[in-house]
Protein backbone atom coordinates (compact mmCIF):
# COMPACT_ATOMS: atom_id res chain seq x y z
CA UNK A 1 0.00 0.00 0.00
CA UNK A 2 1.22 3.44 -1.10
CA UNK A 3 1.70 6.14 2.28
CA UNK A 4 2.65 9.64 2.33
CA UNK A 5 5.92 10.67 3.66
CA UNK A 6 4.69 11.60 7.28
CA UNK A 7 7.53 14.00 7.36
CA UNK A 8 6.71 15.82 4.41
CA UNK A 9 5.86 19.41 4.83
CA UNK A 10 4.74 21.33 2.17
CA UNK A 11 7.32 24.10 0.55
CA UNK A 12 6.82 27.54 1.69
CA UNK A 13 6.80 30.03 -1.29
CA UNK A 14 9.57 32.87 -1.11
CA UNK A 15 10.98 34.95 -4.02
CA UNK A 16 14.58 34.68 -5.33
CA UNK A 17 15.36 38.16 -3.90
CA UNK A 18 14.86 36.51 -0.53
CA UNK A 19 15.81 32.88 -0.95
CA UNK A 20 19.21 33.50 -3.22
CA UNK A 21 21.72 34.83 -1.20
CA UNK A 22 21.13 32.07 1.53
CA UNK A 23 21.17 29.67 -1.60
CA UNK A 24 24.23 31.17 -3.06
CA UNK A 25 26.15 31.27 0.61
CA UNK A 26 25.09 27.11 0.87
CA UNK A 27 25.87 26.27 -2.57
CA UNK A 28 28.72 28.19 -3.42
CA UNK A 29 30.98 29.73 -0.20
CA UNK A 30 29.90 27.64 3.12
CA UNK A 31 32.78 25.75 4.37
CA UNK A 32 34.54 23.61 3.74
CA UNK A 33 35.74 25.71 0.65
CA UNK A 34 36.02 23.12 -1.87
CA UNK A 35 33.67 20.75 -0.84
CA UNK A 36 31.53 21.73 -4.18
CA UNK A 37 27.81 20.21 -4.52
CA UNK A 38 26.17 19.70 -8.35
CA UNK A 39 23.25 20.97 -8.82
CA UNK A 40 20.71 19.45 -11.37
CA UNK A 41 17.79 21.51 -12.86
CA UNK A 42 14.89 20.16 -14.95
CA UNK A 43 11.84 21.70 -16.52
CA UNK A 44 10.30 21.74 -20.47
CA UNK A 45 11.58 24.10 -22.87
CA UNK A 46 10.47 27.65 -22.01
CA UNK A 47 9.59 27.02 -18.19
CA UNK A 48 12.60 29.33 -17.09
CA UNK A 49 15.49 26.72 -16.47
CA UNK A 50 18.33 28.74 -18.50
CA UNK A 51 16.82 32.58 -16.92
CA UNK A 52 17.29 31.22 -13.41
CA UNK A 53 20.78 29.29 -13.81
CA UNK A 54 21.95 32.32 -15.59
CA UNK A 55 20.53 34.83 -12.44
CA UNK A 56 22.81 32.64 -9.82
CA UNK A 57 25.78 32.45 -11.84
CA UNK A 58 25.59 36.04 -11.67
CA UNK A 59 25.16 36.08 -8.11
CA UNK A 60 27.84 33.96 -7.94
CA UNK A 61 30.18 36.05 -9.02
CA UNK A 62 28.85 38.78 -7.64
CA UNK A 63 29.84 37.23 -4.17
CA UNK A 64 32.88 35.77 -4.90
CA UNK A 65 33.63 39.49 -6.37
CA UNK A 66 32.75 40.70 -2.93
CA UNK A 67 34.37 38.11 -1.11
CA UNK A 68 38.19 38.65 -3.53
CA UNK A 69 38.01 42.69 -2.37
CA UNK A 70 37.09 41.91 1.30
CA UNK A 71 40.07 40.05 1.84
CA UNK A 72 42.27 39.01 -1.63
CA UNK A 73 44.84 36.79 0.68
CA UNK A 74 42.46 34.55 1.50
CA UNK A 75 40.31 34.08 -1.22
CA UNK A 76 40.52 31.97 -3.58
CA UNK A 77 39.57 32.56 -7.30
CA UNK A 78 36.35 30.49 -8.68
CA UNK A 79 34.41 31.12 -11.82
CA UNK A 80 32.04 29.16 -14.46
CA UNK A 81 32.01 27.86 -17.78
CA UNK A 82 28.49 27.61 -19.32
CA UNK A 83 28.52 25.23 -22.02
CA UNK A 84 25.96 26.45 -24.90
CA UNK A 85 24.76 23.98 -27.06
CA UNK A 86 20.93 25.54 -28.57
CA UNK A 87 20.68 26.88 -31.80
CA UNK A 88 19.59 29.81 -30.43
CA UNK A 89 18.56 31.69 -27.54
CA UNK A 90 18.71 35.37 -26.81
CA UNK A 91 18.99 34.66 -23.17
CA UNK A 92 22.21 33.84 -23.68
CA UNK A 93 23.13 37.46 -24.87
CA UNK A 94 21.09 38.49 -21.30
CA UNK A 95 24.26 37.07 -19.16
CA UNK A 96 26.15 39.86 -20.59
CA UNK A 97 29.35 37.03 -20.25
CA UNK A 98 32.16 36.66 -22.68
CA UNK A 99 31.21 34.45 -25.61
CA UNK A 100 33.78 31.89 -27.19
CA UNK A 101 32.86 29.39 -29.98
CA UNK A 102 35.75 26.71 -28.90
CA UNK A 103 37.83 25.75 -25.76
CA UNK A 104 40.95 26.96 -27.08
CA UNK A 105 39.46 30.69 -27.49
CA UNK A 106 38.68 30.29 -23.90
CA UNK A 107 40.91 33.14 -22.09
CA UNK A 108 39.47 33.41 -19.10
CA UNK A 109 36.38 31.60 -16.94
CA UNK A 110 32.99 33.42 -16.63
CA UNK A 111 32.55 32.98 -19.99
CA UNK A 112 30.18 31.11 -22.32
CA UNK A 113 31.01 28.39 -25.10
CA UNK A 114 28.51 28.28 -27.17
CA UNK A 115 29.92 26.44 -30.45
CA UNK A 116 27.39 27.21 -32.90
CA UNK A 117 27.27 25.78 -36.83
CA UNK A 118 24.82 26.15 -39.36
CA UNK A 119 25.74 22.38 -40.43
CA UNK A 120 22.20 20.32 -39.57
CA UNK A 121 21.72 16.33 -39.00
CA UNK A 122 24.79 14.23 -38.89
CA UNK A 123 27.05 16.91 -39.68
CA UNK A 124 25.88 19.05 -36.57
CA UNK A 125 26.24 16.44 -34.48
CA UNK A 126 29.57 16.14 -35.41
CA UNK A 127 30.59 19.46 -34.81
CA UNK A 128 29.42 19.62 -31.60
CA UNK A 129 30.91 16.29 -30.84
CA UNK A 130 34.21 17.31 -31.17
CA UNK A 131 33.42 21.17 -29.64
CA UNK A 132 31.92 19.48 -26.93
CA UNK A 133 34.76 16.72 -26.18
CA UNK A 134 37.42 19.54 -26.50
CA UNK A 135 36.16 21.39 -24.16
CA UNK A 136 35.29 18.16 -21.00
CA UNK A 137 39.28 18.20 -21.53
CA UNK A 138 40.04 21.37 -21.71
CA UNK A 139 38.06 21.95 -17.77
CA UNK A 140 39.52 18.85 -16.11
CA UNK A 141 42.41 20.06 -14.52
CA UNK A 142 43.75 19.90 -10.44
CA UNK A 143 42.74 23.01 -8.52
CA UNK A 144 40.09 24.10 -11.29
CA UNK A 145 37.61 25.62 -8.66
CA UNK A 146 35.28 25.88 -11.93
CA UNK A 147 31.18 25.71 -12.02
CA UNK A 148 30.48 23.84 -15.33
CA UNK A 149 26.96 24.68 -16.48
CA UNK A 150 25.60 22.58 -19.73
CA UNK A 151 22.74 24.12 -21.04
CA UNK A 152 21.47 20.66 -22.32
CA UNK A 153 23.36 17.77 -20.31
CA UNK A 154 21.03 15.22 -22.20
CA UNK A 155 22.29 16.32 -25.83
CA UNK A 156 25.55 16.32 -25.16
CA UNK A 157 25.48 12.74 -23.18
CA UNK A 158 24.12 11.90 -27.07
CA UNK A 159 26.84 12.89 -28.68
CA UNK A 160 29.23 10.09 -28.33
CA UNK A 161 30.11 6.80 -25.79
CA UNK A 162 33.01 8.98 -24.50
CA UNK A 163 31.40 12.15 -24.07
CA UNK A 164 28.37 10.09 -22.06
CA UNK A 165 31.27 8.80 -20.17
CA UNK A 166 33.54 11.91 -19.09
CA UNK A 167 30.01 13.52 -18.19
CA UNK A 168 29.88 11.06 -15.76
CA UNK A 169 32.91 11.12 -14.81
CA UNK A 170 32.09 15.25 -14.13
CA UNK A 171 29.21 14.09 -11.98
CA UNK A 172 31.27 11.88 -9.95
CA UNK A 173 34.87 12.69 -9.52
CA UNK A 174 34.51 17.19 -10.72
CA UNK A 175 34.33 17.75 -6.80
CA UNK A 176 37.91 16.51 -6.76
CA UNK A 177 39.32 18.57 -8.73
CA UNK A 178 36.86 21.66 -7.06
CA UNK A 179 34.74 21.25 -10.76
CA UNK A 180 30.88 21.81 -9.49
CA UNK A 181 28.62 20.45 -12.00
CA UNK A 182 25.24 22.33 -13.11
CA UNK A 183 23.05 20.43 -15.42
CA UNK A 184 19.86 21.25 -17.16
CA UNK A 185 17.49 18.49 -19.12
CA UNK A 186 13.80 18.81 -19.58
CA UNK A 187 13.06 15.35 -18.38
CA UNK A 188 14.77 13.15 -15.65
CA UNK A 189 13.95 10.24 -18.19
CA UNK A 190 16.56 8.96 -19.88
CA UNK A 191 19.70 10.75 -17.77
CA UNK A 192 22.96 9.47 -16.39
CA UNK A 193 21.67 7.92 -13.10
CA UNK A 194 24.79 10.34 -11.95
CA UNK A 195 22.79 13.29 -12.12
CA UNK A 196 20.42 12.35 -9.76
CA UNK A 197 22.66 10.25 -7.51
CA UNK A 198 25.36 12.92 -6.84
CA UNK A 199 23.84 15.62 -6.59
CA UNK A 200 22.63 17.40 -3.56
CA UNK A 201 20.60 20.11 -5.09
CA UNK A 202 17.46 19.71 -7.40
CA UNK A 203 15.33 22.64 -9.45
CA UNK A 204 12.48 21.43 -11.06
CA UNK A 205 9.97 23.29 -12.87
CA UNK A 206 6.20 22.49 -13.52
CA UNK A 207 6.25 19.98 -16.40
CA UNK A 208 3.92 19.85 -19.08
CA UNK A 209 2.28 16.10 -18.81
CA UNK A 210 1.20 13.92 -16.36
CA UNK A 211 3.59 11.46 -16.60
CA UNK A 212 6.51 13.50 -16.65
CA UNK A 213 4.81 14.65 -13.47
CA UNK A 214 4.75 11.87 -11.94
CA UNK A 215 8.94 11.25 -12.63
CA UNK A 216 9.33 14.63 -11.09
CA UNK A 217 7.68 14.40 -8.32
CA UNK A 218 9.61 10.64 -7.94
CA UNK A 219 13.16 12.63 -7.65
CA UNK A 220 11.73 14.63 -4.82
CA UNK A 221 9.83 11.98 -2.52
CA UNK A 222 6.65 10.13 -2.36
CA UNK A 223 4.39 11.26 -5.37
CA UNK A 224 1.49 11.60 -3.74
CA UNK A 225 3.07 14.36 -1.69
CA UNK A 226 4.68 15.90 -4.47
CA UNK A 227 2.17 15.51 -7.68
CA UNK A 228 -0.12 18.45 -5.72
CA UNK A 229 3.05 20.59 -5.12
CA UNK A 230 3.57 21.02 -8.81
CA UNK A 231 0.33 21.29 -9.93
CA UNK A 232 0.44 24.11 -7.38
CA UNK A 233 3.03 26.20 -9.11
CA UNK A 234 2.63 28.76 -11.41
CA UNK A 235 4.33 28.57 -14.40
CA UNK A 236 3.19 32.20 -16.12
CA UNK A 237 5.91 33.09 -13.07
CA UNK A 238 7.85 30.22 -13.96
CA UNK A 239 7.89 29.10 -10.47
CA UNK A 240 10.17 25.84 -9.24
CA UNK A 241 11.12 23.91 -6.30
CA UNK A 242 14.48 23.67 -5.21
CA UNK A 243 15.43 20.82 -2.59
CA UNK A 244 18.48 20.43 -0.80
CA UNK A 245 18.22 16.35 -0.62
CA UNK A 246 21.08 16.17 2.48
CA UNK A 247 18.88 18.61 5.03
CA UNK A 248 15.91 17.99 3.10
CA UNK A 249 14.70 21.74 2.83
CA UNK A 250 12.06 22.50 0.17
CA UNK A 251 10.91 25.97 -1.25
CA UNK A 252 8.79 26.86 -4.39
CA UNK A 253 10.37 29.97 -5.92
CA UNK A 254 10.84 32.37 -8.90
CA UNK A 255 12.92 34.79 -10.32
CA UNK A 256 11.87 38.31 -9.26
CA UNK A 257 14.21 40.61 -10.43
CA UNK A 258 15.20 41.10 -13.95
CA UNK A 259 18.25 39.56 -15.73
CA UNK A 260 21.16 42.69 -17.04
CA UNK A 261 23.89 41.85 -18.76
CA UNK A 262 26.62 41.65 -16.20
CA UNK A 263 29.80 42.96 -16.51
CA UNK A 264 32.68 40.77 -15.82
CA UNK A 265 36.30 41.47 -14.42
CA UNK A 266 39.16 40.44 -17.01
CA UNK A 267 42.65 38.67 -16.38
CA UNK A 268 42.23 37.63 -13.11
CA UNK A 269 41.23 33.80 -13.60
CA UNK A 270 43.53 32.39 -15.65
CA UNK A 271 44.42 29.74 -13.13
CA UNK A 272 42.88 27.10 -15.48
CA UNK A 273 43.71 28.42 -18.67
CA UNK A 274 47.66 29.30 -18.49
CA UNK A 275 48.35 25.91 -18.45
Amino acid sequence: MYLHDPNFRWPERCPWSELGPDFIEAWGFRPPRLKREHLEVLGPSGSGKTYWVETILQEHYREAERRRVADDRKHIETGAVFLATKKDDDVFSELGWPMVHAAGEIRDTNVIIWPRTKLTGLEKRAFHAQRVKTFLDHMWQEKANTIVAFDEVGYAETLSGDIRVQIQEYWREGRSLGIQVIGMKQRPQGALRDMHSETFWTAAFKPNDRSDLERFSELFGHKRDWMPVFDSMDSDRHEFILRHSKSQEAYISWVDTPLRPQKIRRGGLMHILSR
